[in-house]
C-alpha cells in the first residue's frame, strides 16, 4: 500500500478527472466561456456598426440591440472575475 502525499499530482489528477466525469464544469472552462461569449458579442457587435456606417445596412435598432449585448457580456465576465478575486483575497486572509 503506497501512501501519497496531500499534493501529489496524481492526487490532484484523480480529483480533476472525478469532477469531470460528473458533468460538473471547472471555474476555468465557465470564465472561458464567458470571455469567448464577450468576443463574439463584440465582434458581432462591430460588425453591425461597421455595415451601419458603410450603409450596407439600415437598421439602426439591431446595431443598439447588438452592442447592448456586448455591454451586458463584458459586463458578466467582469463580475465573474471580481467575484473569484474577492474569493482568493478571503481565502488568502484566512487564519490557520
Amino acid at each position: 500500500m503506497e501512501i501519497q502525499g496531500i499534493g501529489s499530482a496524481s492526487a490532484i489528477q484523480a480529483a480533476q478527472s472525478a469532477t469531470q466525469k460528473s458533468g460538473e464544469k471547472q471555474f476555468s472552462d465557465i470564465l472561458s466561456d464567458a470571455v469567448a461569449q464577450y468576443r463574439a458579442e463584440n465582434t458581432n457587435s462591430q460588425t453591425q456598426g461597421l455595415n451601419l456606417l458603410t450603409g450596407e445596412s439600415g437598421n439602426l435598432s439591431d446595431v443598439m440591440i447588438s452592442g447592448e449585448k456586448a455591454k451586458i457580456a463584458l459586463n458578466l465576465t467582469v463580475a465573474i472575475r471580481n467575484k473569484a478575486m474577492e474569493a482568493y483575497k478571503e481565502i488568502m486572509n484566512m487564519q490557520v
